[in-house]
């Protein structure tokens, strides 16, 4: 869209030479060079954005047991191909969630029901349909609820709610220096 706004200015120009021997009033060179300057500016702060979102997503994936993974980390960049993103970062959201919810399973950990799936899909609906005020507000709030989660692997927190910590299931003893004696002993045991 900046690029195009660009273009179309660079277009009047052209086009607009003649009668007067010049360029025409109020677009000139000079604020068409501005233009476009201040649109490279906005492009390069938006893909700097872009790339520290899609580095958390990736910390996020890196913190996830690799059987817990439904997504490399690495895949995460793919988010940076124009077009293809609009889909994938879909399949990220939808993934991330879904190996946030196993890993937090398999460590025994609470977390919320759905891992920042719905933020994140109504981030992308908001940002395709160009409400961007709005989707600007819900990915921060993906955002900062995958660095939470990030946070949370990273400590190795342990459950939270009760249904965990009155788990009475029998838990293995750690083993000494006698049990493991016995262990390489082959002679027969009475049964005292």
């Amino acid at each position: 869209m900046l690029l195009a706004h660009g273009m179309e200015l660079f277009a009047q120009q052209g086009n607009n030479f003649g009668g007067n021997g010049g360029a025409p009033p109020g677009a000139n060179g000079a604020e068409l060079g501005m233009v476009l300057c201040f649109y490279g500016l906005a492009l390069l702060v938006g893909i700097t954005i872009q790339c520290l979102f899609l580095n958390s997503l990736s910390k996020c994936f890196k913190q996830i047991a690799p059987r817990n993974r439904t997504m490399e980390p690495g895949q995460v960049w793919l988010n940076l191909i124009p077009l293809f993103s609009l889909v994938w970062m879909f399949i990220t959201i939808i993934r991330l969630s879904e190996s946030l919810d196993a890993e937090y399973r398999s460590r025994r950990m609470s977390g919320d029901g759905d891992f920042g799936k719905q933020t994140g899909i109504i981030y992308m609906v908001l940002s395709l349909i160009g409400c961007g005020c709005i989707g600007i507000i819900f990915l921060i709030m993906y955002w900062v609820k995958i660095s939470g989660f990030t946070k949370e692997l990273q400590s190795g927190a342990r459950p939270r709610d009760e249904e965990f910590e009155d788990d009475d299931r029998p838990r293995r003893r750690p083993r000494d220096d006698d049990d493991r004696r016995d262990d390489d002993d082959d002679r027969p045991r009475d049964g005292r």
